[in-house]
């Protein structure tokens, strides 16, 4: 299996991690670890690879190349909406500035 999270920075003050929980997307905020998570799960093998710097350079250019398709987006999926998404990215890139959002690659195995 292989899949990838967005995850609070380890180690984050108890602040920080309320400040994860405004700029991360809606589940970030986990009680446990997604490699406790996959052992639980009977997975072995658990392989975490930090892909944040991608991710950004990703969140970026999503932003810059939606906003310079403004006009075409908005006349699909509303103004409203349009803001509320182009609100969430910039928040995104302000919390993997900030240090506190990593994007993480597993790879584990079950069995």
């Amino acid at each position: 299996m292989a899949f990838t999270a967005i995850e609070p920075t380890p180690g984050l003050a108890p602040s920080e991690r309320r400040h994860v929980a405004d700029v991360g997307p809606s589940a970030v905020l986990v009680r446990t670890s997604y490699r406790s998570l996959l052992g639980s799960a009977g997975f072995t093998d658990v392989v975490a690879e930090d892909v944040t710097a991608g991710y950004r350079s990703t969140l970026a250019a999503w932003f810059r190349e939606t906003e310079r398709r403004a006009d075409a987006v908005v006349a699909v999926v509303g103004r409203d909406e349009f803001e509320e998404r182009q609100q969430r990215r910039r928040n995104a890139l302000a919390g993997v500035d900030a240090g506190v959002l990593r994007r993480w690659l597993y790879v584990a195995r079950r069995g």
